[in-house]
């Protein structure tokens, strides 16, 4: 059952968050954790960098799913850095939906392999700790200090993040099914 008890989500950082943490830290199905960085030509391109990461998790997809389409794969996608300073660099996660078939170890290997094609630089990219859910999810909505840039992609004034639709569909799942719970 996806639903974790009160007791076992972090609440400690809740308003220090950008609002889509509780719905995240009801997810029980993560899979793997990553971290992609972007060598210096990419700093300021941010669609050139989203063309990355969409081509990373389609390919993701194809080999594991079949299908290169994006949302084939529940994901969940963070950017931070500034113009001024911090480098833009991504950290996301992907749930285990529709990757049943294979192992966290060997997504990761593929992941890995992946990025040093399409992105040409260090990546970080291991399986998920299930003991660390809570300091994962708190990390992935952590809201920065002053507003960032404007995006067209990202949501958040000061958390930029966007997900996949079946991970948005998953979040809505588990919310109508507490919601009934609680009728």
């Amino acid at each position: 059952m996806d639903q974790i008890t009160d007791e076992k989500r972090d609440l400690r950082f809740e308003h220090q968050h950008d609002a889509i943490y509780a719905s995240l830290d009801r997810i029980s199905t993560w899979m793997i954790y990553g971290h992609l960085s972007f060598t210096d030509e990419f700093q300021r391109d941010e669609i050139v960098r989203l063309k990355k990461f969409h081509l990373l998790i389609r390919d993701l997809a194809k080999r594991f799913t079949g299908s290169r389409d994006l949302d084939a794969i529940g994901w969940f996608l963070k950017q931070e850095g500034q113009w001024s300073g911090k480098r833009f660099h991504f950290h996301f996660a992907i749930t285990k939906d529709n990757l049943e078939h294979t192992t966290p170890e060997t997504v990761c290997r593929y992941l890995n392999k992946q990025w040093q094609k399409i992105g040409k630089s260090v990546c970080e990219i291991r399986p998920w700790d299930e003991t660390k859910t809570a300091k994962g999810i708190w990390y992935l909505t952590q809201n920065e200090e002053t507003p960032l840039h404007h995006s067209r992609y990202f949501h958040g004034e000061f958390c930029h993040w966007k997900m996949s639709t079946l991970l948005r569909t998953r979040i809505l799942e588990i919310a109508n099914r507490t919601e009934n719970y609680e009728k």
